[in-house]
């Protein structure tokens, strides 16, 4: 993205999300400056409908006239914002993280005896 769009990118992003309660605003958060780089980087999809709906005035009338548009706008300026650690951390959420899962259920094996002693049980599908 060149610096004109960048810029067109913080007016729009701001429309979208102003800071708020203690919240910086998109443009403050880096949305336009790196954060869509980030998004871009994994969405490549999203750059061309993005360059669309930078040609609009404002989000109100990028919403009414193209809403695929806005909704792409919505998803970038979003995923840009949540993506800065500074935000991350003023909402104490970091993304999903991997958590470990039993491989054994936590149950009484005397309870599963008799469906593992049953064996499998198929029944075709009457519409096959």
């Amino acid at each position: 993205m060149d610096e004109a769009e960048r810029t067109r990118l913080a007016v729009l992003a701001d429309q979208l999300i102003p800071a708020s309660d203690g919240m910086p605003s998109a443009s403050e958060a880096g949305v336009a400056a790196y954060g869509v780089d980030q998004v871009l980087k994994a969405r490549p999809d999203l750059a061309a409908p993005l360059g669309e709906a930078l040609a609009y005035p404002d989000v109100i009338v990028l919403r009414v006239e193209r809403p695929e548009l806005f909704a792409t706008l919505g998803e970038v300026v979003a995923g840009a914002y949540y993506l800065n650690p500074e935000i991350q951390d003023r909402i104490g959420y970091h993304g999903r993280v991997s958590a470990p899962v039993e491989t054994e259920p936590d149950v009484d094996p005397a309870l599963l005896a008799p469906v593992r002693d049953r064996g499998p049980i198929y029944r075709a599908d009457p519409r096959s």
